[in-house]
């Protein structure tokens, strides 16, 4: 009974690092997206980071576009983490099929997009309203006087975003089950899934 219960935290532990990476690299991938679709509105790179950032209280465009980028990375490494040990705790062999994977993660996406994403908006962002607006006027008065009222396009925000959760959660999805398919391969061939 010992054997099977250390392969089974062997397992949802690499299933955290696994989802921890995955993750990470689908918020990075993410990250990009986000700046080149700030670039098609006319903001500059990091506006979408800086406003959170100014809700948790950073005083100036550049610190806070940089703490908004930071607590971005951190979060979706956390959540693959979590979502990752979700996954090998209840059905890791499912997740073995590629297309299996990016629709689970697909639907954390989603609810990642409800549950933290739009809680934060509503009771982090929202009230930060005026400083918000305060710091797009100073920061970047032309595109603020573009953007009009910034209440409204910070909701416009928030319902866009579920685009790019869905895309967060299909890379996500597909690099996890990337990850764990190799690890399968490496302890189905063993000889052939080391490198010395």
């Amino acid at each position: 009974m010992l054997p099977q219960s250390s392969s089974v935290k062997g397992a949802m532990k690499n299933g955290a690092k696994y989802g921890a990476i995955a993750g990470l690299i689908a918020t990075w991938s993410i990250s990009t997206a986000i700046a080149a679709s700030e670039l098609e509105l006319g903001l500059p790179i990091g506006a979408f980071y800086a406003v959170m950032g100014v809700s948790l209280g950073a005083g100036d465009f550049g610190s806070a576009a940089y703490l908004g980028f930071g607590l971005h990375l951190l979060t979706g490494a956390l959540l693959g983490a979590i979502i990752g040990l979700v996954m090998c705790r209840f059905a890791m062999m499912k997740f073995l099929n590629p297309y299996r994977a990016v629709v689970a993660g697909i639907g954390a996406g989603v609810v990642v997009w409800l549950v933290l994403f739009l809680p934060v908006t509503a009771l982090l962002v929202q009230p930060s309203m005026a400083r918000i607006s305060f710091l797009l006027a100073e920061s970047m008065p032309l595109q603020s006087a573009a953007l009009g009222n910034a209440n409204q396009f910070v909701w416009g925000i928030a319902l866009s975003a579920i685009a790019f959760h869905l895309v967060w959660g299909a890379i996500f999805g597909y690099v996890a089950s990337a990850f764990l398919r190799i690890r399968a391969f490496r302890m189905t061939h063993p000889e052939k899934g080391m490198m010395q």
